[in-house]
């Protein structure tokens, strides 16, 4: 608790101001990797706190990444097909069929990168979880963990923001 007395004009005025405290815990389990703060820094909303080891992190979303050109490329290549059968099948020089399964190509396509794209953004979401960062402004009040401490509970106290 802080204590703060303010003077006006001859008139003493003691105000008690509670400073808020913020438990920040880990969601993933892995090793903390960096500590980027010291006890007693001010940080600013959004600074980046610790690192929980993002190689599996990484590497997964280098995979997905990946995915999501491969399913860009197929798109495209169906998209070119289907305009290929289709000015065929308008030509009528092609059954019915063909154009059809063109459509149904092209659909599944768009489709699989929809999946795709949405499968990098949800793991995309996971990057606030190995990547710990301050929630509001404050002041570092304590770290629960080194570098190297190897978290394995979910919500395991990672550290304590104080706020104004």
């Amino acid at each position: 608790m802080k204590r703060v007395a303010l003077v006006l004009t001859g008139l003493a005025l003691s105000v008690n101001l509670m400073a808020a405290e913020i438990k920040i815990g880990a969601l993933v389990s892995g090793q903390v990797s960096s500590i980027e703060v010291k006890v007693g820094q001010q940080v600013r909303a959004g600074q980046k706190i610790m690192t929980i080891d993002d190689r599996r992190y990484q590497a997964k979303l280098a995979l997905l990444e990946a995915e999501v050109a491969y399913r860009q490329a197929a798109l495209a290549d169906a998209k070119i097909e289907f305009e290929q059968v289709e000015d065929l099948y308008d030509r009528t020089v092609i059954a019915r069929r063909p154009f059809e399964r063109a459509k149904v190509d092209l659909a599944l396509a768009q489709q699989a990168l929809a999946k795709a794209q949405a499968e990098l953004a949800m793991h995309q979401a996971w990057e606030d979880y190995v990547y710990i960062k301050a929630p509001q402004a404050g002041r570092i009040k304590s770290l629960a963990v080194n570098q190297g401490t190897t978290v394995f509970n979910e919500n395991q106290l990672l550290f304590i923001l104080e706020t104004p």
